[in-house]
């Protein structure tokens, strides 16, 4: 018996090929698989472009996994409603794998950063939302998109400084030349005027936009006072989504861990240090913490807990292994 756990992203997907005793025989990488953007067929597409790259370093085909019997496990940016995560179950059914978890990605997220364990997990990537898990009750904060919510997101975090130039350049503030300079670097510009179509072309590209933020980070590592405000803010603003999830659960004069996962937290300590001291100023004991492991080792760990294997040596394996 095998265990196959997929993180099923917006961007891209992940998967991880495992035996039952926490073994890593496999990795392997697809496209994007956000249930909203590329429904049913796209997320099984990018599942499989990923679960053949692993079955084929671990020397094993479909056909062989079927009949050895696996246990799959699927975390799945944009399925936050059940009957998505029961269409996604029927496809998988009807294509030979009966024993199979499908989850939103938040839940897998939560796995990985804290190693199987209960508590919340704050996700900032091109979006933002925070997922907890606390005695079998569950908390869902934010992930409302870029419209509604998504702040201190990746996004966001570009948004806000693509918003300073706009002002520099009308004149309601003092144009900034550094910023200036990386975004006309970043995007490709000659004028600020050539911004506009960009940010607004359809579909819009969240991701590419979004990768500005590194952009923001580099600027605030060298000193750069705006970007470094920005982003304290969204520390305080991923800080409060973490808030908000653990007094669902009833955590805020608990002892635990919030996990913080996601490339904007690439940014380090001007993104973390203010969000700590946000969870601080309401939950005293709660411990922020960069993720233990991965969300595609999350949903491994996620089958063991639902299927009843041993949880306990399979992250003890991955523990020593990864």
């Amino acid at each position: 018996m095998y265990i196959l756990g997929v993180d099923c992203g917006g961007t891209s997907t992940k998967a991880m090929l495992t035996t039952v005793q926490g073994c890593v025989l496999g990795r392997g990488k697809g496209g994007p698989a956000n249930f909203a953007v590329n429904g049913v067929e796209g997320v099984l597409k990018s599942t499989f472009e990923a679960v053949d790259q692993c079955l084929q370093q671990g020397g094993l085909d479909r056909p062989a996994l079927q009949k050895q019997g696996v246990f799959l496990s699927l975390g799945v940016s944009g399925a936050g409603r059940e009957g998505e995560r029961e269409e996604i179950g029927q496809a998988l059914q009807a294509l030979g794998f009966p024993q199979y978890v499908v989850v939103h990605d938040g839940r897998i997220a939560l796995s990985g950063a804290l190693g199987g364990s209960d508590g919340v997990v704050v996700i900032a990537g091109t979006g933002s939302i925070a997922y907890g898990v606390y005695q079998g009750r569950s908390s869902r904060v934010g992930g409302w998109g870029f419209l509604l919510g998504d702040e201190g997101s990746a996004f966001w975090v570009a948004l806000r400084a693509l918003q300073q130039v706009m002002w520099g350049y009308d004149g309601r503030g003092k144009q900034d030349d550094v910023l200036l300079e990386a975004v006309f670097d970043y995007f490709g510009l000659a004028q600020v005027e050539e911004l506009i179509p960009i940010v607004y072309r359809q579909p819009l590209d969240r991701g590419f936009i979004g990768g500005f933020s590194r952009n923001v980070s580099l600027l605030a590592t060298q000193g750069h006072r705006p970007s470094l405000t920005i982003l304290e803010e969204a520390g305080r603003q991923l800080g409060r989504l973490a808030v908000a999830a653990l007094a669902e659960l009833k955590l805020l004069s608990k002892p635990g861990l919030v996990g913080a996962c996601g490339g904007l937290f690439a940014a380090g300590d001007s993104v973390l240090v203010p969000m700590q001291d946000e969870i601080h100023g309401r939950a005293p004991h709660q411990t922020l913490i960069l993720p233990q492991f991965e969300p595609a080792v999350g949903a491994v760990l996620l089958a063991a807990e639902y299927f009843g294997l041993d949880l306990a040596r399979i992250r003890s394996s991955f523990e020593d292994s990864l």
